[in-house]
């Protein structure tokens, strides 16, 4: 019998996210780093100080963003169901600090390398997280929260 094309629906038990956003980030730097050890295009010289304090507030924001919804008693993994709304903490600011976080932390090793490579690789790990896992995870949100989310959305925007 053949694969169903149409993609997984949203549902109550989850948003149906068919790749973890940490290993869409980690691809994006694997195939960054594989790029310029084949095809090396440095864009300027590398930043490694300024480089690594973007990685450090990236990950502070990570972090910041899965302390609030482990406390809130959701489970931080976007496969599992969501126990509670949260709109506090760094999610005040925008609706995605944890994938925020991630691309920041990315910019920091585009600006330690200095490559052509990371800076795509940036702009496509943006691009893979905001279609492939935030807009269905906000279409399961939707579902889950109804109009306490649909007003969070109106006020606070999908990225920092």
């Amino acid at each position: 019998m053949p694969a169903d094309p149409t993609p997984p629906q949203e549902s109550p038990d989850g948003p149906a996210v068919p790749t973890p956003p940490p290993m869409i980030v980690l691809g994006g730097v694997a195939l960054a780093w594989i790029l310029q050890q084949v095809f090396p295009v440095q864009l300027g010289p590398p930043a490694p100080e300024l480089g690594y304090i973007v990685i450090c507030v990236g990950a502070a924001l990570t972090g910041w963003g899965l302390i609030a919804l482990i406390r809130a008693g959701n489970d931080p993994r976007p496969d599992k169901p969501d126990a509670a709304f949260v709109p506090t903490g760094p999610f005040r600011f925008g609706r995605n600090p944890i994938y925020s976080g991630m691309v920041i932390m990315l910019t920091g090793i585009a600006l330690m390398w200095g490559s052509l490579w990371a800076w795509l690789a940036v702009g496509g790990v943006f691009i893979a997280l905001d279609f492939g896992v935030v807009r269905r995870e906000e279409a399961y949100l939707r579902l889950r929260f109804g109009q306490p989310y649909e007003d969070y959305c109106a006020r606070v925007r999908r990225w920092f």
